[in-house]
């Protein structure tokens, strides 16, 4: 072989390997271009998304009640790690963590893991100056809540990635944040940005205003607890609304739980306080004339073979407001036998029960009434007072509000839109609220309500005392109760309704006369004095006794 073959052999041998480099470069430069600019561009040039902060929750007032502060999280890219146990060690000094606890996070089998949240500035500021490979700093936000668990049931709370979870948080989300801005960054080799695009905005929504006062509310919890520790109870709530408008201005439970709110999402028997409904239609369908009485059997009256009907206060005869106001189950019964079922469900219905109220928060119960078709007399007549009825406490509250302002019954409402009341309906004349407003005055004046008199003021209400129904037996328990009372004040221009509702009180006292009623004039006599109410020169004199009067007072 000559020597040119020798040299063109040698050339072809050299340039061999550069044919599959030749080839697989083609490849991944034409072929797979796209697809690896792509890849390259996800780990390297990425869109971020800056989510802004929450608004703010504030009270009618605009006093905070819940707000978003900035916060930073620190995260490791395993795939940038050159040494955990290494990072473990620098990383725990920074973040005021033990180094094992990391090296634990680190050895976890997913590329970005969490290391700390809800960090200071100067914490991110330490660790991002140290610029650790795989280690990055995020920037977000916290939800704080400055009073603490106050209103916290009304309010809720979010999830880990600030999503509304519960409450308001969860029913207005749409108003509590907007879309995210979006922003170009490039990261280095150890996952560093190097280059961010524009500049995040501050800018977050309006604030959420409620239709809490701040201060109401405090005093409605204060009062709950000092009723839980008086009584031992098992739980309890307190509503109040302005009867003008609709407008919840608190709203308390115990236990406070930020994930439900009992005031909303529980029903239950409401006993004596339902009573008032048959009152209602008694008076409103003129089935009842005012000085008919009515004989109320000297505390028991057997209505079926093996269900009697007792009193806890044994009466002979009464009228109509002497019923309400003595608050005689039997009496009521035989009233509501004379209204029959057909106007009873009518009147309940029209009242604001078994429909939902339409306040906004998730969970709201609407609460039950045996149907029409399936009520008996004896159904009738226990549902007439407050037995076999579920309601919630908004409804009990918006009811006694029609009859506060006269007869209308409004949606109640807890954030202010600037916009008018939504009137539901008309629910009776207001010759028949005028009448009912009197045998609610009559109640507190002469009746079971008077533990719920302010000096001073016309007050008008209701007790309520009904036994639980034991979910093991079935049958009403004769040692658990729940005592409420719901009422308003003044009588002649009501600022404020206020609904007690106590589960379960313990040692020997249960009515709502001695352990609710005390409580509503307590928190009554506050806001009253809080915001100037003036006294009102005409208030009645409280009445010595109730039993002289109740027979012919209406």
């Amino acid at each position: 072989m000559d020597i040119r073959s020798r040299l063109a052999c040698a050339a072809m041998l050299s340039l061999a390997p550069i044919v599959p480099l030749t080839a697989r470069l083609v490849f991944l430069q034409v072929l797979q271009h796209q697809d690896l600019q792509t890849r390259a561009s996800d780990e390297y040039d990425r869109i971020a998304h800056d989510a802004p902060a929450r608004a703010d929750i504030v009270d009618r007032k605009g006093r905070l009640l819940a707000q978003s502060m900035p916060s930073w999280s620190c995260f490791a890219d395993r795939s940038a790690v050159r040494s955990a146990h290494f990072l473990a060690r620098r990383l725990a000094p920074l973040l005021g963590l033990a180094a094992d606890g990391i090296l634990k996070d680190l050895e976890a089998r997913r590329r970005f893991i969490m290391l700390k949240s809800g960090m200071t500035y100067d914490e991110a500021e330490k660790v991002s100056q140290a610029r650790l490979p795989g280690v990055g700093i995020t920037a977000g936000h916290r939800r704080v809540y400055p009073n603490d668990v106050l209103a916290r049931n009304v309010i809720g709370t979010i999830s880990t990635d600030a999503r509304g979870l519960s409450g308001v948080e969860l029913a207005y989300e749409r108003e509590l944040t907007q879309e995210p801005d979006k922003r170009r960054i490039m990261r280095d080799g150890d996952g560093h940005a190097i280059y961010r695009s524009g500049k995040a905005t501050s800018s977050k929504p309006e604030p959420l205003k409620l239709t809490l006062d701040r201060n109401y509310q405090y005093f409605a919890e204060e009062a709950l607890a000092e009723a839980v520790a008086r009584h031992g109870l098992d739980g309890g709530i307190i509503a109040m609304q302005d009867p003008m408008t609709g407008e919840v201005l608190a709203l308390a439970s115990h236990p406070t739980d930020p994930l439900r709110n009992a005031a909303v999402q529980d029903s239950y028997e409401p006993g004596s306080t339902f009573k008032i409904i048959t009152a209602a239609a008694a008076v409103g369908e003129r089935v009842v004339g005012e000085e008919e009485t009515f004989f109320c059997e000297n505390g028991a009256w057997e209505v079926a073979p093996g269900v009697t009907i007792k009193d806890h206060e044994p009466a002979s005869l009464l009228n109509l407001a002497g019923i309400i106001a003595h608050s005689s189950n039997i009496g009521t019964a035989k009233v509501a036998e004379r209204v029959g079922a057909m106007r009873f469900y009518r009147y309940s219905q029209a009242f604001g029960f078994l429909n939902k109220t339409g306040i906004g928060l998730p969970g709201e119960a609407a609460g039950s009434l045996k149907p029409l078709s399936d009520m008996t007399r004896v159904s009738l007549i226990t549902a007439s007072y407050g037995y076999g009825v579920a309601v919630t406490p908004l409804q009990v509250l918006g009811a006694y509000s029609a009859i506060a302002n006269g007869g209308i019954l409004y949606e109640p409402s807890l954030v202010m839109k600037g916009r008018e009341p939504v009137r539901v309906r008309r629910v009776a004349s207001e010759e028949t609220i005028a009448k009912l407003v009197g045998m609610l005055e009559g109640v507190v004046l002469r009746g079971t309500g008077q533990t719920a008199q302010i000096p001073g003021y016309r007050v008008a209400g209701k007790t309520g005392t009904a036994r639980k129904l034991d979910p093991a037996t079935k049958q009403y328990s004769s040692t658990s109760f729940v005592a409420s009372f719901v009422g308003f004040a003044p009588v002649g221009r009501p600022r404020f309704t206020i609904l007690v509702v106590l589960d379960n009180p313990k040692g020997g006292v249960y009515y709502g006369s001695q352990v609710a009623a005390p409580v509503f004039a307590k928190l009554a006599r506050q806001v009253l004095t809080l915001e100037g109410v003036p006294p009102d020169p005409k208030a009645p004199e409280p009445a010595s006794s109730a039993a002289p009067s109740l027979a012919k007072a209406f």
